[in-house]
């Protein structure tokens, strides 16, 4: 068919750059990326050729040249292509049109992504602004996600006011059109707990993570990786606030949901291991504490087993792995995480010493210093019974005599 557009229309025709651009997508499909880049150019060529610069179908050709550039993680390109057709969308559509509310929505999540987050608020704001315009500033769910997003940006760049500002508003809008049991309800409910309970605000935290936990259970059952997610940030208070019976019922729900959804091989239920360990050591039962964090160390080495087999890649982890603090997005269970092995190491080095089992101590101790170095992270992170103790400098080379 492009052979016969070509051979009707010649390299300059508005056909000729619909086909090249169809094709183009199809290779993306299949991922064969240098060629669909190739064909993705000559569409844009035989655009402007046809239609001139200042087109809409030339901003859709850059948008999607930026979706292409964007999935493969490169940013700056992505970045040039919605920003050409940015410019071009507002010399020709509408100042409403959805179409500038979608690239301004693409930039502002390079923007996000990239921890610029003067930019990324600019863009969104601007969205917001469009959209409540074009809804007369009325209840809209586009413009209460708009809201949270915002929300979640100042949070991210530590303006902890005016993300409780925004989040508060997508809350009551959210509410207001869908009704106080919804799950959107339940995610800001998450969101604006989380912030609390990094400002230490408890008792407010609690009282959203109970209300999101209610929402779930009654939208997504009680088996629900979801729900899970709530009662890990509810186990998250309890621990902060030394109610170590509590913590220790709410990790371990989380615990038997995770293993019934995920498996037992996966790096959130590595994670609630490791805190309920914490919990357990801090309760006094050191018994139940070693378990946990052999148990967490175990499931760490399976991934790092599976990571480095065949056909396998180390895929990125949760971000917010050394606050414990869970978000919407869950983490994947591929790759191994040397810092973590350490971390569990470590523990079970202290808790071998508060035994006086000092061969597994000392072995324990050592694995977990040359972790840290595979980690990139000085050794000296091991910490003894509270202390930072150096152990490559333990056995100093100048001792002195007997």
């Amino acid at each position: 068919f492009l052979r016969v557009a070509l051979m009707k229309f010649g390299h300059g025709h508005r056909d000729v750059a619909v086909v090249l651009s169809g094709i183009a997508q199809i290779h993306q499909e299949k991922r064969e990326h240098d060629k669909a880049l190739e064909l993705y150019d000559a569409s844009l060529c035989a655009g402007r050729a046809a239609l001139g610069e200042d087109h809409s179908e030339i901003a859709m050709l850059l948008n999607r040249m930026g979706n292409f550039h964007f999935e493969r993680e490169r940013l700056d390109d992505a970045l040039r292509c919605y920003k050409r057709g940015l410019r071009i969308e507002r010399r020709v559509l509408p100042p409403d049109h959805p179409n500038i509310v979608v690239t301004l929505s693409n930039l502002g999540e390079i923007h996000r992504q990239r921890g610029e987050w003067d930019e990324a608020a600019k863009m969104y704001g601007d969205c917001l602004d469009i959209l409540r315009a074009k809804h007369d500033n009325k209840d809209h769910g586009d413009v209460a996600s708009t809201l949270s997003t915002i929300g979640l940006i100042h949070d991210q760049r530590g303006d902890t006011c005016l993300s409780l500002h925004y989040l508060q508003d997508a809350l009551l809008m959210r509410r207001r059109l869908v009704g106080s049991e919804h799950l959107d309800v339940s995610a800001t409910l998450v969101y604006i707990g989380t912030i609390l309970y990094r400002k230490s605000v408890f008792s407010v935290a609690m009282e959203l993570f109970s209300e999101s936990l209610r929402i779930r259970k009654a939208a997504l059952g009680d088996d629900h990786r979801d729900v899970a997610f709530v009662l890990y940030n509810i186990a998250l208070v309890h621990q902060q606030r030394g109610c170590h019976k509590e913590a220790i019922e709410s990790y371990s729900e989380t615990l038997r949901i995770e293993k019934l959804v995920l498996g037992k091989n996966h790096r959130d239920v590595s994670m609630t291991l490791f805190k309920l360990g914490e919990v357990n050591k801090a309760a006094g039962d050191l018994e139940e504490a070693l378990k946990c964090f052999k148990e967490s160390l175990a499931v760490e080495r399976s991934l790092l087993s599976s990571s480095s087999s065949p056909g396998n890649s180390a895929n990125a982890n949760r971000t917010a792995v050394d606050t414990g603090q869970r978000y919407q997005q869950p983490a994947t269970s591929g790759g191994s995480d040397p810092e973590a092995m350490a971390r569990a190491l470590n523990e079970i080095g202290n808790l071998h010493l508060a035994r006086g089992d000092v061969v597994p101590m000392m072995e324990a101790f050592n694995e977990a210093s040359r972790l840290y170095r595979m980690a990139g992270l000085s050794p000296n992170n091991v910490i003894v019974s509270g202390a930072l103790y150096a152990l490559e400098f333990s056995c100093p080379a100048a001792a002195p005599a007997a």
